[in-house]
């Protein structure tokens, strides 16, 4: 298949069950072209575990190589994380979510995402979310004492991952 005829989908979709397939690869189109970037963004949510993980994990990469790009579709990214069930998608969407500048309602929505994939039993996901809640009390001072307590609780967290974390989160909060 023609990568200029198939869609990022069906892209995502085609290869071994196993790994990442080509997401590597359409994370670095999707950084260039914005009409990638969109199908990426869209596929996210799709509804096959393999597809919507594979997606989440490019828009990671689109995410640490250029943030800027995805502040267009951060609502849509958070309510995607927010409907999701898939672990794999949920950690890398949780991930990028931490990571984006947001304002307003999405903040608010990307507040609820965090506090909510703390009740996770994937330390990996709780982890993930109490760094995005730190990332998001950075600029609210309303949130930090929330966070604050979040952060000292995981210091006592039963995962290694969220007390070590937590260890290095501590002095942000």
């Amino acid at each position: 298949m023609s990568h200029a005829l198939a869609t990022v989908r069906e892209r995502l979709a085609s290869g071994p069950k196993r790994g990442l397939g080509c997401a590597n690869q359409i994370a670095a189109e999707a950084a260039k072209l914005p009409a990638t970037l969109k199908q990426l963004v869209e596929a996210a949510s799709d509804s096959r575990a393999l597809v919507s993980a594979r997606a989440a994990n490019a828009l990671k990469k689109v995410q640490e190589a250029s943030p800027a790009l995805l502040a267009p579709y951060a609502g849509k990214i958070i309510r995607c994380a927010l409907g999701c069930e898939e672990l794999r998608t949920r950690w890398n969407l949780t991930l990028v979510v931490g990571e984006l500048e947001l304002k307003g309602r999405d903040r608010q929505l990307a507040t609820e995402l965090m506090f909510e994939a703390l009740g996770s039993d994937s330390g990996f996901l709780r982890t993930f979310a109490m760094t995005g809640l730190v990332n998001l009390a950075q600029e609210d001072e309303k949130l930090k004492p929330r966070v604050r307590e979040v952060v000292q609780r995981a210091l006592e967290d039963a995962s290694a991952a969220m007390r070590a974390r937590a260890r290095r989160l501590i002095p942000r909060v």
